[in-house]
């Protein structure tokens, strides 16, 4: 992943965890990422990668390191797919995460809250904090 690119523009990675047989998965890519990619609505608010959690091997952790693909995936307790989690560039997660998918609409309406919550959460980690003068 190209965790460097997001820590430079200040923005969350979207990783979507899904399988090659998965219906859900489809619809979400079909009918929500697809149009909001097509219309900008994403462009400069967050980096997506999606992961097929089927692969075997091993992939680049957000540190650099080479990990199992199932270490990587218990590592955010994926149960259901697809699943998205919004992580920082340490892979650390922002928000809680969205699983499963019923309906375009109200997902757009979440997963636009959580990109929300999850830059607002990245901006609040990289605000210098300064100390109270008495």
């Amino acid at each position: 992943m190209e965790a460097s690119q997001a820590k430079n523009a200040g923005i969350p990675i979207m990783v979507i965890f899904s399988t090659d047989h998965c219906p859900y998965c489809v619809r979400l890519r079909e009918e929500v990422l697809k149009p909001l990619i097509k219309n900008g609505a994403l462009k400069g608010r967050v980096l997506i990668r999606e992961f097929n959690i089927e692969d075997g091997g091993k992939i680049t952790d957000f540190d650099g390191e080479k990990i199992r693909v199932r270490i990587f995936v218990s590592r955010y307790k994926i149960y259901a797919t697809p699943t998205v989690v919004l992580v920082d560039h340490h892979g650390k997660p922002l928000t809680e995460p969205i699983v499963g998918f019923n309906e375009a609409d109200s997902y757009t309406h979440f997963l636009d809250e959580a990109i929300s919550s999850a830059v607002m959460s990245l901006a609040s980690l990289e605000t210098p904090k300064f100390a109270a003068i008495h």
